[in-house]
């Protein structure tokens, strides 16, 4: 199996995790009220509303990035252009994930939440896959059309 072979498996495995991570911050928005229920009653009124729709917004825009990396995957693989745009700005939208969960998601406890490891562990597979895969579409040779 050659080089630009592998990177589309890759690209395919990344989107089907983008759409399975996807998946999963829909599936632990429920549990979001619970994890607010500490705060006083004013925060919580307050918080409880954008927190879920930005948990549900997330979780669907993932389903779209997930699909459109799994697309363009293909695509670069035969050569076209508008497929490795779509992959360059994926890839670039996926290399933030790990660092804004680093900034963001400091607390210790949400490292003790399995359904957060589970999207921890997703975005670093996601970002090391789709890496790889554009590192190696990137040093592949163009296939000669002559």
């Amino acid at each position: 199996m050659n080089a630009r072979r592998t990177a589309v498996k890759f690209l395919n495995a990344v989107g089907v995790l983008l759409v399975a991570l996807g998946v999963v911050h829909l599936v632990a928005t429920p549990h979001i009220p619970l994890l607010l229920r500490g705060s006083p009653r004013a925060v919580y009124q307050q918080a409880v509303g954008p927190t879920l729709l930005n948990h549900v917004l997330v979780g669907l825009l993932l389903l779209p990035l997930g699909y459109t990396t799994w697309l363009a995957g293909a695509a670069a693989e035969c050569g076209e252009m508008w497929a490795k745009h779509v992959l360059v700005l994926n890839t670039l939208v996926v290399f933030t994930m790990p660092i804004l969960v680093a900034v963001f998601m400091r607390r210790p406890e949400y490292y003790r939440a399995p359904l957060f490891l589970a999207g921890v562990g997703l975005v670093a597979v996601i970002a090391l896959l789709m890496g790889v895969a554009i590192f190696i579409l990137a040093g592949a040779a163009e296939p000669s059309r002559g």
